[in-house]
């Protein structure tokens, strides 16, 4: 691996794997509500607030909540919680769904990270076939964008001696189900969609990363169905979804320079019906002339894969950690 590839995504996990705090249990008081004063115990952090944050340190993380508010940064990078910060007789706090399935895993991911090394990663290029996806004004279709980007992905982790599937290598329509069904069929232990994004809103840009939301609650926005709160397969990895969608979000944002949309939830069918830890990326809005234009450009494709693969690569590298 490139030198400089090997720092972007290193770094990371430096930063995630070093906050094992011995001096508080780890299992959160007997209540929905976590208090942010708990976790700053928890992870031996320094505590600030502002009229808007809690602001939260130590010598390997810097967690920050937005109160009255789902968004949380880890390490600079945006988390959407599923409930708001609220306070709560006087205290500022999380849903305890949102720190077991969320924060939790991604600040102390050895304890959370399955022990099995993934050995098989199914990339799954969206759309395909008869359809084009997210198109924009200058005839970008997504379908080809992004399967010139997982094949880019490809490559590094097979540079790596990892095995890869991919769900479809030309341009060929695959239902949802079969996308689900050809990542049980391969033995998957990781799986990640690959997407370029759309809005009415010509201005929309940035970078954001999904993984399935929790049962029992909403997803991040219009994504997903506000009354769905059904669980799925996927929700058995809730954990393992939360450190790997981090790590390629992380990274991304590294690779490709654009802005941050977070980490997401959300609903979709392949996220609920996968049968190992899984994200789904959207790349950057074909909607917007700007992030159009880079689709076009190779240098930018093989950024994007750059991020995926260094996020791919920083989730195996905190299970090997876990494990010793």
């Amino acid at each position: 691996m490139h030198s400089i590839t090997r720092r972007l995504f290193v770094s990371q996990v430096v930063l995630l794997a070093g906050c094992r705090s011995q001096t508080v249990e780890a299992r959160p008081p007997s209540s929905e509500d976590v208090p942010l004063a708990y976790m700053a115990r928890l992870y031996s952090m320094a505590t600030s607030t502002s009229s808007t944050k809690v602001v939260m340190k130590n010598k390997w993380s810097t967690l920050e909540v937005e109160t009255d508010s789902r968004r949380a940064w880890i390490n600079g990078v945006m988390v959407w919680l599923h409930h708001p910060c609220r306070k709560s007789g006087g205290a500022w706090v999380i849903k305890e769904t949102d720190f077991k399935k969320g924060i939790d895993p991604i600040i102390r991911s050895y304890s959370y990270v399955p022990s099995k090394v993934p050995r098989v990663v199914v990339l799954d290029p969206g759309h395909g076939g008869k359809d084009d996806g997210a198109t924009g004004a200058r005839k970008v279709y997504e379908k080809k964008a992004v399967l010139s980007i997982a094949n880019r992905v490809k490559g590094h982790l097979e540079a790596q001696k990892i095995q890869v599937r991919m769900s479809r290598s030309t341009d060929e329509f695959l239902s949802l189900q079969q996308r689900c069904d050809f990542a049980a069929q391969a033995g998957a232990d990781l799986f990640v969609s690959i997407h370029a994004d759309s809005a009415g809103d010509g201005s929309a840009h940035g970078i954001e990363t999904f993984v399935l939301t929790a049962e029992g609650c909403d997803s991040s926005n219009h994504y997903g169905e506000p009354s769905d709160t059904s669980a799925g397969k996927g929700n058995l990895n809730d954990a393992a979804n939360a450190v790997l969608g981090f790590s390629i979000q992380s990274n991304l944002l590294k690779t490709a320079k654009r802005s941050d949309r977070g980490l997401r939830r959300a609903r979709f069918f392949v996220l609920k019906n996968a049968p190992c830890p899984a994200a789904l990326v959207e790349c950057g809005f074909l909607s917007n002339p700007e992030e159009e234009a880079l689709m076009i450009d190779a240098n930018y494709r093989e950024a994007v894969a750059r991020g995926i693969s260094n996020g791919i690569l920083g989730y195996m590298t905190l299970v090997n950690r876990a494990r010793k």
